[in-house]
């Protein structure tokens, strides 16, 4: 089957599915929250809390028609939003929830994002406001490790006076723990209009534990900018064996104002391994990404199968590693068709022959950038044309959630 075909086949199969909810980290609109236009309370709200800090405030869940900190309507927002306002005493507010990344996964992590200053001083004081994944610090007793992590962070531009009219998309660069405040070099993520509606996001990789990529849609323009490092990026932290536990909304400082509405954290592009093969000539046949692969959507995931005595395999692909035909259970033993000692450990919906210049080939497939198959899982398996008495062997399992 054609590399084209065999894709329409997956992804319209994939279609009638429903993805992983667990690969979505976190989504909300504050619709379910309770709201009024003076702002209720966030702590206690789904899991929000404020985190253990000397002078920390909360934030508040607002309304949208009757809100009384000026903040307009968002067109893509429903009732309810989230609003953080630099308290007099402090200077800090921080509302916090539980995330939990899995272990060398990409994330993604986007919202609509509205800033102003509310206050009277000459100048408005840095940090304005962001967000960010926690613990960037040790609190004990809730957090004797500090995590590696990512952190978006709004500034005022240098020399920025009362009314300020524009603000800045920075973000914190790695490695060290304290991180460095760090202004990108794409103009689109500076000179952002106050009192404006804009979407922010960010893609992270914690296997290599470095920024990916950084996105701003403009509120009035609405044009959209994806600023790609021309080499990678470290997180603040890198080198921590400490995985994220949360996230958290940040404002800093008195009258800085921070609105945050349509959070979603989704997980994905991984692949890992499950169960065994068979041994053929060279031994059991691998199945593993290829180098800088990933199972991103609108890209193509390359996975190479190797121990190939003769260059040539048969590569599977599908839906399940549960259920054969949806009846018959996995993993199945194939000694009864001829392979002893292997089992099949997938349910194929496609099968496609790879060839390799030496003893490894490649088998890829193009993943539509459609942001409907973030969370779904693609099974795989692979099998080699052998030269021993028996004429295949097969490799272990691969099990790809799709993502950003």
């Amino acid at each position: 089957m054609r590399p084209s075909t065999s894709a329409l086949c997956l992804f319209s199969s994939l279609a009638a599915l429903t993805p992983l909810t667990a690969q979505i980290g976190y989504s909300t609109g504050f619709e379910a929250f309770l709201s009024s236009s003076s702002g209720t309370p966030c702590a206690g709200q789904d899991g929000f809390y404020v985190p253990p800090i000397a002078s920390t405030a909360d934030g508040a869940i607002y309304d949208y028609p009757t809100n009384t900190i000026g903040v307009p309507i968002n067109p893509n927002g429903g009732l309810n939003f989230y609003a953080g306002i630099g308290p007099a005493v402090g200077g800090i507010c921080r509302s916090q929830r539980n995330v939990t990344p899995p272990t060398n996964a990409r994330c993604a992590i986007e919202f609509d994002v509205l800033c102003n200053y509310v206050g009277t001083a000459a100048a408005p004081p840095n940090n304005l406001g962001g967000l960010s994944f926690q613990p960037s610090a040790v609190i004990a007793p809730q957090f004797p490790v500090a995590a590696v992590y990512m952190n978006l962070l709004a500034t005022w531009p240098v020399g920025a006076q009362t009314p300020p009219t524009t603000w800045n998309a920075d973000t914190a660069f790695g490695p060290t723990p304290a991180s460095v405040i760090t202004t990108l070099p794409d103009p689109n993520f500076q000179g952002l209009a106050v009192g404006v509606w804009h979407h922010w996001g960010v893609t992270l990789d914690l296997r290599t534990q470095e920024y990916i990529n950084w996105r701003i849609t403009n509120g009035v323009t609405m044009l959209t900018t994806i600023y790609t490092p021309p080499a990678p990026v470290p997180l603040p932290n890198q080198g921590s064996l400490q995985m994220p536990t949360d996230f958290r909304i940040f404002t800093g400082n008195i009258g800085n104002l921070f609105a945050v509405d349509n959070i979603t954290i989704t997980y994905g592009a991984t692949l890992d391994t499950f169960g065994t093969g068979c041994p053929g000539a060279l031994g059991i046949p691998t199945l593993a990404l290829s180098p800088f692969s990933s199972p991103t959507l609108g890209l193509t995931l390359s996975i190479d199968l190797g121990n190939l005595p003769v260059g040539v395999g048969l590569m599977m692909a599908g839906l399940s590693n549960t259920l054969f035909g949806g009846a018959i259970p996995l993993p199945f033993p194939l000694a009864g068709l001829g392979f002893p000692g292997c089992n099949l450990l997938i349910d194929p919906l496609t099968f496609t022959t790879v060839v390799g210049p030496g003893t490894t080939a490649t088998w890829s497939l193009p993943i539509p950038a459609n942001l409907a198959l973030a969370g779904f899982e693609l099974f795989t398996q692979g099998a080699s044309l052998d030269t021993g008495p028996v004429f295949m062997a097969f490799s272990n399992g691969g099990r790809a959630v799709l993502g950003l």
